[in-house]
């Protein structure tokens, strides 16, 4: 049976276990909330605050000294160093609660403003005080969990071959630039959903079925995979294989730009002194443009691992 020590008036303490004390009713406490081990030494020291950078909620911050601007304990205007800080914000539909170690908490988004700017997570770390290191990288899995990203076998099963879809789809992802509606910051990569819409899935996660982000760590295992079904494992010849293809006739002097985005190959007859020029890269990685005298005929083809443009045969080309 468990026993009641009156502290004041209005508080009491229960303790019902051996090991479980709990005060009655609720209040606000403002001090130093230590846990000491049988020698007596201080492991931490916390305050609790209301009304945090004037929004509505409560902090309760662990920290090791007593000097921080910024942060003031409004029953003795004292101000805390962060250790960490568990501040709940009252107002706010749901996520209403950040976790910040090191650093002071960031507001998260109000929905009832006009507009809304995001700027808090509900984990928040100080990066100042974090380490540079090439050890083992961290992720987060499915279930919100903070994980290991490990490659032993050890820790795998059911190991075999996989054959991956859609690789020939591979050279038709586009990367975009773009600016993160959370913060507004500059940035470049992949759009999920257009990863998605060449079938590479394998290298899309998913939450609630639709598409969340990329994985772009495994993209190097596919740009492998992509490099050995094309022979450059064991030898320097790629097929080329081309979906589209341009028969050109020039009849006047002119200069002629490749386009690889309309067609990977092109047989150009010309009837003229004419040039013709890449969108990227070099002809025959060499040259900047190629001349080409009248009745002369020259192929071209697209070479996708060097982004340039190859002769395949020709009749007339001029000295470049």
């Amino acid at each position: 049976m468990g026993f009641y020590t009156q502290v004041d008036y209005s508080r009491q303490l229960k303790q019902s276990s051996a090991n479980t004390a709990v005060f009655s009713g609720s209040s606000t406490h403002y001090g130093d909330v230590r846990a000491a081990n049988p020698t007596s030494y201080s492991y931490n020291r916390g305050y609790t605050l209301d009304n945090y950078s004037g929004s509505s909620g409560f902090s309760f911050v662990v920290q090791t000294s007593n000097t921080l601007s910024g942060m003031t304990d409004y029953s003795d205007g004292r101000t805390s160093t962060y250790g960490v800080s568990i501040t709940a914000y009252s107002g706010l539909s749901s996520g209403n609660t950040v976790l910040s170690i090191a650093q002071v908490p960031l507001l998260p988004v109000n929905p009832g403003a006009t507009s809304l700017t995001l700027t808090a997570s509900c984990l928040q770390i100080a990066t100042g005080n974090l380490i540079s290191s090439s050890s083992t990288d961290l992720g987060i899995d499915t279930l919100g969990n903070v994980v290991i990203d490990t490659s032993s076998r050890r820790f795998k099963e059911n190991i075999e071959d996989i054959d991956f879809k859609n690789l020939d789809k591979l050279l038709e992802l586009n990367p975009r630039k773009f600016k993160w509606k959370s913060n507004k910051s500059d940035d470049w990569g992949y759009i999920a959903e257009e990863v998605e819409s060449l079938g590479l899935t394998d290298f899309v996660n998913y939450e609630g079925g639709v598409p969340h982000s990329v994985k772009y760590k495994k993209l190097t295992i596919l740009l492998i995979a992509y490099l050995k079904k094309h022979g450059l494992g064991n030898s320097k010849t790629v097929t080329c294989d081309c979906p589209k293809e341009e028969f050109v006739v020039l009849t006047k002097d002119t200069t002629y730009l490749l386009d690889s985005t309309k067609a990977k190959k092109y047989i150009i007859k010309s009837l003229a002194n004419c040039s013709v020029e890449p969108d990227m890269g070099l002809i025959d990685n060499e040259w900047d443009s190629l001349d080409m005298l009248p009745e002369s005929c020259v192929e071209f083809r697209f070479y996708e691992p060097l982004s340039s443009w190859m002769i395949v045969s020709s009749d007339g080309i001029k000295e470049s």
